[in-house]
């Protein structure tokens, strides 16, 4: 909760987001999880709407129901995106799929297979997001966080890293 009550200005506002915060984000989590059956999910989609809250503390009014109408309404949308992009590309990240899927011998003699885990973790992530998942770089910012601008960079470094570890295992161009 400290990172939100840093976002926030007045004591006023600091009390008020801590009433709406001990009111609502248990029900939220609950409701999250139900609906998106994991847990990462659920905690960012409280997570993002916490933030939202704090954002617009000023305009927000103490627990009441008609608060309790706007945090419906904000959390509902906020699934509701999550779900979008759910049906735009795979449900399945990086870190589920690469971590927990059992790698065949075949594969590990692979080259580029070696090369590409070999790479950075941030460099590794929007390697696989890109080219195997399909995500544009765009969107790849926005899930990690990033600028595009950083992403076009990590993406750029990552080419290139992956090149030089391609050519020194043997492989030819």
């Amino acid at each position: 909760m400290i990172v939100y009550l840093q976002m926030i200005e007045t004591d006023e506002d600091k009390s008020k987001f801590e009433e709406i915060y001990q009111e609502y984000r248990n029900l939220m989590y609950y409701v999250a999880y139900k609906r998106m059956q994991h847990e990462q999910d659920a905690e960012d989609v409280v997570h993002h709407v916490f933030v939202k809250i704090a954002e617009n503390i000023k305009n927000i009014e103490p627990v009441s129901p008609k608060t309790k109408q706007l945090i419906v309404t904000m959390f509902d949308n906020r699934v509701t995106d999550v779900f979008r992009v759910r049906g735009k590309h795979p449900v399945v990240m990086y870190d589920d799929e690469l971590k927990n899927s059992p790698v065949t011998e075949n594969e590990r003699e692979d080259l580029l297979t070696e090369c590409i885990l070999k790479l950075p973790e941030q460099q590794r992530m929007v390697i696989w997001m890109k080219y195997k998942q399909g995500y544009s770089l765009r969107e790849i910012a926005k899930a990690l966080d990033i600028s595009l601008v950083w992403a076009q960079k990590i993406d750029q470094r990552a080419k290139k890293k992956l090149e030089e570890l391609y050519l020194e295992g043997g492989g030819i161009l």
